[in-house]
């Protein structure tokens, strides 16, 4: 894969594409701005791209076709029109996710893979500081999961070989931002070697779920 362009990109989310892309057709479901299918597009002319929204997004590459649709409701594709679907960050947005999830599996080609996050649920002791992950103040979302729970709900649709990690949110090291100016870059230093040696946990503070899965009937 090239390098990131100048869009505004996610290195987990270009990662997880880097390492997981199958073939030569890509769903984009719940695309935004459509900045990894343009990053997709223009890095691969050979690829064709599906994106799908509510709203238009900027241009896209001449490879880069962009449906405009309520995502609430049927997608109108072929089935298993596509080898690999990015879901970021969709699938906490809709209402029937049993539905959309099956929509995804339909649309997937046979040996294909779904990519994806999803927002975690666990915060664990955050709120006792009056803390949490700044994804709950979206009032959008409908749902957080957890490992459990997102894997729960691609195996009822079909999908296997289910991986789910955890990663992004709030790096240690914010909390030298609460001591003077003069310390930061010590207090910092000292958070880094304790992470190094895992003294602290940081995956107490993993704000999302990345996931990928395979459709694979024989």
């Amino acid at each position: 894969m090239t390098k990131h362009s100048q869009l505004p990109l996610s290195d987990v989310k270009c990662s997880y594409i880097n390492n997981f892309l199958t073939g030569s057709s890509v769903l984009d479901v719940g695309a935004g701005k459509g900045y990894y299918s343009h990053w997709l597009g223009k890095a691969y002319p050979a690829i064709t791209i599906q994106a799908i929204d509510w709203q238009q997004p900027p241009l896209m590459p001449t490879n880069v076709q962009f449906l405009k649709h309520n995502l609430e409701e049927p997608i109108p594709l072929n089935e298993e029109s596509f080898n690999t679907i990015f879901a970021f960050d969709i699938i906490e947005h809709i209402t029937n996710e049993k539905s959309f999830i099956n929509e995804l599996f339909r649309l997937c080609t046979n040996h294909g893979v779904i990519i994806g996050s999803v927002p975690h649920d666990n915060d664990l002791f955050l709120p006792a500081y009056n803390l949490t992950f700044y994804h709950r103040s979206d009032l959008t979302h409908k749902r957080y999961y957890t490992p459990e729970s997102i894997k729960s709900a691609l195996a009822a649709a079909g999908f296997v070989n289910i991986h789910v990690s955890k990663e992004g949110g709030v790096s240690p090291q914010v909390f030298a931002e609460f001591f003077p100016p003069p310390l930061r870059w010590s207090i910092k230093k000292v958070i880094g070697l304790l992470r190094r040696t895992h003294i602290i946990n940081t995956k107490k503070l993993n704000s999302d779920l990345f996931f990928v899965a395979h459709k694979i009937i024989t």
